[in-house]
């Protein structure tokens, strides 16, 4: 079944470099030590893939945006056009402070927020239809791309596992993907026993091209994007109370804290991936929650994990 593509375009930023390659194979693979913060996030290249450095942290965003259409399997399904009033929501201190207690020495962690944080969020109709009848049953596992499944950049890499065009402005530029170890096959195997929802912060231009490469078998079952995130603070969280799941069966994976501070107990923080080829992370992931996906309730067990699982 093809995935759900919910599809539009609000700008972004990116710490991607362009570059001008004679050849997609060309150049020198770009160092796992180099600090995306390092890189030039005002160039208008950074509008397109939205990434978070080797600890985690977002790349501040811009403001101005632009918007396409939204569709499932290519057919036209409406806009996200416009985000709708504004309203302060308490944020959950309590389940934060929760999660804090729980969590393992050494795992990825939020910073403890003030008692009086608020937080600003946007209006949304529900951005997910009903699971389809195969996935009816299932828990539901809200995936990361970039730095999480993918790395990707303009600067050319050795054997880069794809190589996407993108025309920015009137002039193409390259997107050198590299995948990280297992990505294929975690989804192959999540797909047993979760629906699959892909979660990016990045534009539907680069993200689809990637995914119909990612994904051949078809098994994400919806795609989701900027315009589907929040705004809180410079950065983009992915809030689920959006997706229309039950939270206690909703699990997203994601090297970005930020990106789920709304609902941290729901959330395996993974590291992230830049080019290791030795990383491993993914087949810990896999297992452990192969051994809980039964579970009642996925905010009792996550804080059980690590990289060592």
């Amino acid at each position: 079944m093809p995935p759900t593509q919910v599809k539009a375009q609000t700008d972004l930023n990116m710490d991607l470099q362009p570059n001008n390659p004679a050849s997609y194979t060309s150049g020198a693979q770009a160092s796992s030590t180099k600090q995306l913060a390092d890189l030039n996030v005002a160039n208008s290249l950074a509008s397109i893939v939205h990434q978070a450095d080797k600890n985690g942290k977002q790349q501040p965003l811009e403001t101005e945006g632009h918007q396409e259409s939204a569709t499932r399997g290519g057919q036209r399904q409406g806009s996200f056009r416009s985000l709708f009033a504004s309203i302060f929501l308490t944020f959950g201190i309590i389940e934060q402070q929760q999660t804090l207690s729980k969590q393992p020495h050494g795992r990825s962690s939020l910073t403890k927020p003030k008692a009086t944080l608020e937080r600003t969020r946007k209006l949304h109709k529900s951005v997910l239809p009903p699971p389809s009848s195969d996935d009816a049953d299932k828990k539901c596992l809200v995936l990361d791309l970039d730095e999480t499944l993918v790395h990707s950049s303009f600067r050319p890499t050795t054997n880069p596992y794809l190589v996407i065009p993108i025309d920015i402005d009137g002039t193409i530029h390259q997107v050198y993907v590299c995948k990280r170890p297992g990505a294929e096959e975690f989804l192959i195997k999540m797909a047993k026993f979760y629906e699959i929802v892909v979660y990016t912060a990045s534009l539907s231009k680069y993200a689809d091209p990637l995914l119909d490469k990612l994904d051949p078998e078809g098994v994400i079952g919806y795609r989701l994007y900027r315009e589907h995130c929040v705004q809180y603070e410079e950065s983009y969280v992915k809030d689920l109370s959006l997706l229309d799941r039950n939270v206690s069966q909703t699990i997203i994976i994601d090297n970005a804290p930020i990106s789920y501070i709304f609902h941290p107990r729901n959330a395996i923080g993974c590291s992230s991936f830049i080019d290791d080829p030795n990383d491993c992370e993914l087949e810990s992931i896999s297992r452990f929650l192969t051994n809980f996906h039964d579970v009642n309730d996925v905010r009792d067990h996550l804080h059980i994990w690590d990289a060592h699982y």
